[in-house]
């Protein structure tokens, strides 16, 4: 991944957003309130909206979920402040709609996903996700996840002015 200046640059100022994780080796976490949580080894995807400006946008939220050091706020802050935990890609569209819960759905349909943690980062969330973290124990490849979670933006977006950084 490239540094989080220039990665954070190309984005839109609001929208929707996918992180791709990689989890080389199986961890064992404390998630909030979620209490403690097995992490096996593998990819994950965390779908995500910030709709705001400035610190409440999009730019914003991406380089603070780049960063290893910050405070834990959200639960997606604990698995990403674990040395093992890395981000692979974000994936990102323009938007000013809340579709976040829509988008996770879209991503549940790959085959293979499982919601590892129930609740997780769907604290909010009005839809009734279950989870905004799936994870996909059968994908090897990262690059195969990249163009599959593009596919489905696409195809729930429509045409929307959309990044990736891999």
């Amino acid at each position: 991944m490239r540094t989080e200046a220039n990665t954070v640059s190309e984005f839109p100022v609001s929208g929707i957003y996918m992180l791709l994780l990689r989890v080389p080796r199986e961890v064992t976490l404390t998630v909030g309130k979620l209490g403690k949580h097995r992490f096996p080894r593998g990819y994950y995807v965390y779908t995500g909206s910030a709709l705001g400006k400035g610190a409440a946008g999009l730019k914003h939220r991406i380089a603070r979920h780049l960063r290893k050091e910050k405070r834990r706020f959200w639960h997606l802050d604990y698995l990403l402040a674990d040395e093992n935990v890395s981000v692979e890609a974000v994936i990102a569209a323009e938007t000013n709609e809340n579709m976040e819960c829509s988008i996770n759905s879209h991503i549940k349909g790959i085959e293979g996903a499982e919601v590892p943690v129930k609740g997780f980062g769907a604290s909010d969330c009005k839809e009734n996700c279950g989870s905004h973290l799936l994870y996909f124990p059968a994908i090897e490849k990262s690059n195969f996840l990249v163009q599959k979670l593009v596919r489905n933006l696409r195809s729930a977006c429509g045409t929307v002015s959309m990044r990736v950084i891999h």
